[in-house]
This record gives structure tokens, sequence and C-alpha cells, in this order.
């Protein structure tokens, strides 16, 4: 990498590190196991539903990266705010 200053210098710097790419698989849907050949990827759609309305579906997945991947989730007070920030979990 190469710090380019506004006064002409330069500095060169090396930068290593560790990278994994996240694969997640859908293994459930509805408590249904999927499988892509014996059911098309549209199983794991929603419903066409109108304004206002909710619809719910449970989705089962499984980390299948090399690493442990921490997550967690989020609950926000406001459905249709504009920005959602981790201050409104």
């Amino acid at each position: 990498m190469i710090l380019a200053c506004d006064n002409q210098t330069s500095e060169f710097y090396k930068v290593t590190g560790y990278g994994a790419v996240l694969d997640l698989d859908i293994i459930a849907v509805d408590g249904k196991e999927i499988d892509f050949k014996a059911n098309p990827f549209e199983t794991i759609f929603f419903d066409n539903t109108n304004p206002t309305a909710e619809s719910r579906r449970t989705v089962k997945v499984r980390n299948s990266s090399p690493i442990a991947v921490p997550f967690h989730w989020s609950i926000y007070k406001e459905k249709n705010s504009s920005k959602i920030t981790l201050g409104d979990e």
C-alpha cells in the first residue's frame, strides 16, 4: 500500500492478514428441510402481502465457513424507519 501525501512524499506499507468467505446454507424453512433439486428456490420466498400486513417464516441456516462467525439478531422498534442504526436495537 502506498500512502501518498500532498507534500509530494510517499510511504510504502505492506498489509498482511487472513480472510475467509462467509458461507451460509439454508437448511430448512418453516421446519421443512430444503432440497433445492426437489424444491425450487422459490420455496423460501414470502407470499405476496398487502401494506401493513405481517408475514413470518422460520429459516434455519448453517455456517459452512471454515471459521466460527459470531452473530446476533436485532429487533427494531420502528418498522418504517428510513435509517436504522445499531442504537435502535
